[in-house]
């Protein structure tokens, strides 16, 4: 099934003016009244699209969500490719350009639905699943590296995104993750 591209702008449009509004404000406070306004949209038009503000908050979660695995599962791949520091970057210069996205959805807290805790799902099951597939640990368990590394890896993106402007900052980030990765692969 072909989506309208009329449908697509609109889709991407509620979107935008959702993630603007979580910018300036809670979710809880978010309407789809206030949404429809700031988008010149009628409230049938949003309806179209989304059964709720929660419908449209799952999917950005879950599109950003998948954006960050398919990144995620390439970084722990980059492991055995010895080229770390390209993926690392990359990552971190995508962080950097979402931003104002990423830190407003991140900020939505108070509902079963969360992009942190997503992330940190994702991190830890790449992690633990790199962990539990290669022979490098001999002192610690994966589920108890797979935590720690999640959690670093949590620290590094909100580092990132409170840094972004000042590519100094974020080139010494990336050093520092590389550095880190290594000296740990090298000691469990």
């Amino acid at each position: 099934m072909v989506l309208d591209k009329r449908k697509i702008k609109t889709k991407r449009l509620i979107e935008r003016t959702f993630i603007a509004l979580l910018s300036e404000k809670e979710f809880s406070r978010v309407t789809i009244k206030e949404i429809s306004e700031k988008a010149l949209i009628s409230k049938s038009t949003f309806y179209d699209h989304y059964v709720d503000k929660y419908a449209l908050l799952d999917t950005i979660i879950l599109e950003y969500s998948n954006e960050f695995q398919t990144e995620i599962h390439e970084r722990f791949k980059s492991v055995d490719e010895h080229n770390t520091l390209e993926v690392i970057s990359s990552i971190t210069q995508d962080l950097a350009l979402q931003n104002k996205n990423l830190s407003a959805i991140l900020r939505v807290t108070g509902t079963d639905r969360s992009l942190e805790i997503n992330f940190r799902k994702i991190l830890f099951m790449e992690s633990f699943t790199y962990f539990e597939s290669h022979p490098i640990n001999k002192r610690f368990s994966s589920d108890f590296l797979a935590k720690m590394y999640a959690e670093m890896a949590l620290a590094s993106i909100s580092y990132t995104l409170a840094n972004y402007e000042d590519k100094e900052l974020l080139k010494q980030q990336v050093d520092f993750v590389n550095l880190l990765q290594q000296s740990i692969i090298g000691k469990i």
